[in-house]
């Protein structure tokens, strides 16, 4: 929601390289004064993997479905991401669903159609069929990337994971940057010879990494999947006030209901895990 106004005058890759480097600085700066220990190589290499997918490509396609997508439809299409990785338990672990399980996945869905099928954004300002599939590849990426950080959480501090996985992400950043780097170097300049918008995002890049990267992994690791999923699932009230306070958007009722019904449909998915 805060990157909102950058995502709209930078690229994605701009956008990502700096929020990754930030997020190197303060996380290394808490690791060397916190200590670590040894991490086994396994854990570490499936972090580093992790990093790049979910950080790396998925917050990539991100900023650049923000770009064109509401605050709140992005939201929504980040909800589809705890459907996916229910489909990918099913699939990749053999698990199964439950009926109410299975209800609350067709809420979800309900719940981001409800929002994206606004009819004013249908009147050629709304966004393009490309923007929403940029918003579904980068949720199934990052769905992807949390079933595969969940394991190695287990032998690994989650502040040191954390920095882990943004290592990964940076990398697979400064990779595709060296293929696009003629498109992507005056941007990066002209991003940096603005400083006091470089100032403000770096501090909203702070926030975000100890807000949402650490201490998501923290509850992965201290709490049942089902318990965090369901936590995290309530970003979009959150954005509803944030929204209003900071960008001074009224929150249509379409998107809040949108919203609850999502959040209807999340609760009904981690019923079973949280009174089991």
């Amino acid at each position: 929601m805060l990157l909102k106004p950058y995502a709209e005058r930078f690229s994605a890759l701009t956008l990502t390289f700096t929020k990754g480097v930030v997020a190197l600085v303060v996380l290394g700066a808490a690791v060397l004064v916190s200590g670590s220990d040894a991490i086994p190589s396994g854990a570490f290499w499936i972090l580093f993997a992790s990093g790049a997918l979910g950080i790396g490509i998925a917050d990539t396609l991100f900023f650049r479905a923000l770009r064109e997508l509401s605050p709140h439809s992005v939201v929504q299409l980040m909800l589809l991401g705890q459907v996916a990785t229910i489909g990918m338990a099913v699939v990749f672990l053999g698990e199964s669903l439950i009926s109410l399980e299975w209800t609350g996945v067709a809420l979800v869905i309900v719940g981001v159609w409800v929002v994206l099928s606004d009819g004013r954004q249908m009147n050629g300002s709304g966004p393009s069929p490309l923007a929403v599939l940029y918003g579904l590849a980068s949720v199934l990426a990052m769905a992807a990337s949390v079933t595969m950080a969940k394991g190695a959480l287990e032998s690994v501090d989650p502040l040191v994971a954390t920095l882990i996985r943004i290592a990964g992400g940076m990398a697979a950043v400064v990779l595709i940057v060296f293929v696009f780097s003629h498109t992507t170097e005056r941007r990066f300049h002209f991003f940096w010879t603005d400083w006091r918008t470089a100032a403000k995002f770096a501090a909203i890049a702070a926030f975000i990494t100890f807000g949402g990267f650490f201490l998501s992994l923290l509850a992965l690791k201290y709490a049942r999947l089902a318990i965090a999923n369901t936590l995290l699932s309530t970003e979009p009230l959150f954005v509803l006030l944030i929204a209003a306070v900071f960008l001074k958007e009224r929150p249509e009722a379409r998107r809040v209901i949108g919203s609850l019904i999502s959040l209807a449909g999340i609760a009904c998915i981690s019923a079973k895990s949280i009174w089991s």
